[in-house]
């Protein structure tokens, strides 16, 4: 490695510190403000999440370990109510999407519970994926219904360019059963960061970008078979994420 590669190496540990150190901060400014704000909760809990991760990306920025090209980010910024689906070359792909998009919250394996700084994060602006299918998606279209954003990665891991993964259809089913619009979003990275095999520490000689396609919206068809219609989206998302 360069000189130069192994600074921001040393710069990205740093910015993962500092982002584990965020999460508990947010985790207990969450504690505090539920018993004073019961009904502000959720919504005060995703501007500060959108927030933190906002200035994450900044950290990342300012040490020379991200660039990002997200031309309709304006688009982005606009979304209500919808089903964001995206493939998933990098760990930090969540982080990205929810730092632009608004009133996000996500599917998330329960693993991630163990993280004792993300439990209350998690618990309250996230949705538990427990392995009941029939929760899931009550809780996801009450979600969608008070204007919230879905973020969810069909394939369920990050994405491997030397494997294809079999795209899970819950994203398919919710929209079949909400009505709510599903956005592509595809994820270009120049270079892997932050991948299954590539160590989580090592940055790559160059500043990796991601760029960021929003694709335009695709609806369920009504009066469709379910599993039919779940089919049919999964292969027209995977066309349009490149899976």
């Amino acid at each position: 490695m360069s000189t130069s590669t192994r600074l921001r190496c040393v710069l990205a540990v740093m910015d993962y510190f500092f982002f584990g150190l965020g999460g508990l901060c947010i985790s207990v400014v969450l504690v505090l403000i539920r018993p004073l704000f019961p009904r502000m909760e959720r919504p005060l809990g995703s501007f500060v999440l959108r927030y933190s991760w906002k200035l994450m990306c900044l950290l990342l920025r300012c040490t020379w370990n991200l660039r990002l090209h997200a031309p309709q980010k304006k688009e982005m910024e606009q979304l209500r109510s919808a089903i964001i689906v995206a493939n998933h070359p990098s760990l930090i792909d969540v982080v990205i999407l929810a730092s632009i998009i608004p009133r996000c919250m996500l599917i998330v394996k329960p693993a991630l519970l163990r993280w004792p700084f993300l439990r209350p994060i998690l618990r309250r602006l996230c949705i538990v994926n427990n392995g009941d299918a029939q929760q899931m998606l009550k809780a996801s279209r009450e979600a969608l219904a008070q204007g919230y954003n879905i973020i969810i990665f069909p394939e369920g891991t990050r994405t491997s360019p030397h494997k294809k993964n079999k795209l899970q259809r819950g994203a398919f089913h919710l929209a079949i059963q909400s009505g709510a619009p599903i956005v592509p979003i595809h994820i270009h990275t120049s270079q892997p960061f932050l991948t299954k095999e590539v160590p989580w520490w090592y940055v790559g000689e160059h500043c990796p970008v991601f760029s960021l396609t929003l694709h335009p919206a695709v609806y369920a068809r009504p009066g469709e078979l379910p599993h039919r219609e779940a089919v049919r989206l999964s292969h027209q998302i995977a066309e349009q994420l490149g899976l």
